[in-house]
């Protein structure tokens, strides 16, 4: 009798893979009209960092009080070493939160009665001992929630939609990669392309220019 071998099912069978595509600008603000009604404020503060310091849901989560203000005062700069180069000199990420963003990170940290050791985003659960970052699994999550605010379809965008917004509407408007590299800590402009998909882009583009 010859023994039947169960096949293991695919990590991704049922599921939309590929490069997650970017939010668009007018996508960001309708998420950020329907939060402003109905989401908690440490996600309204979570989404508006996540926009404007486009870092990897990995090291988003692991941002502390102090990484965003120093003697009370908000920072007009905030420097992160992300980690999957942290070994690598000069690899720091800096951007400025707006005005709004500010405001916001304000807000929840008072609230919340956060202080500057603690971490900046955190479970809103009840738990015992100190306060545990949010799970890069729970930030995927709120992504699906708040993609879903837009009309959009949660299978398809991801936490690297948000990550992809602000460099892809950059380099559509000026077409400069260097500055889309450094804002997202890439060490090569090759890397920065593909992950923008720009030469796809761009020849989709090309296409739709002489079609037949």
């Amino acid at each position: 009798m010859v023994k039947k071998i169960k096949q293991k099912e695919a990590w991704n069978k049922g599921k939309i893979v590929g490069r997650k595509p970017a939010l668009v600008s007018t996508q960001v603000t309708a998420i950020k009209t329907v939060m402003a009604e109905q989401s908690v404020l440490r996600d309204r503060a979570m989404f508006a960092t996540a926009i404007d310091s486009c870092l990897r849901g990995c090291d988003l989560v692991r941002l502390r009080v102090n990484d965003v203000m120093l003697s009370g005062e908000m920072r007009d700069q905030v420097r992160v070493q992300p980690m999957k180069t942290k070994q690598q000199a000069n690899s720091a990420i800096v951007f400025e939160p707006s005005r709004d963003t500010q405001k916001l990170l304000r807000r929840h940290i008072e609230v919340a009665d956060l202080l500057a050791t603690d971490y900046l985003f955190t479970s809103t659960r009840p738990q015992p001992g100190p306060l545990k970052p949010l799970s890069e699994r729970a930030y995927l999550k709120l992504v699906k929630k708040w993609v879903a605010f837009a009309g959009l379809n949660p299978e398809i965008y991801g936490t690297h939609s948000i990550r992809r917004a602000r460099p892809a509407l950059i380099y559509r408007k000026t077409g400069n990669i260097r500055a889309c590299q450094i804002m997202l800590g890439h060490k090569t402009i090759a890397s920065t392309q593909l992950y923008l998909g720009v030469e796809e882009e761009e020849t989709l583009d090309l296409a739709r220019q002489f079609e037949m």
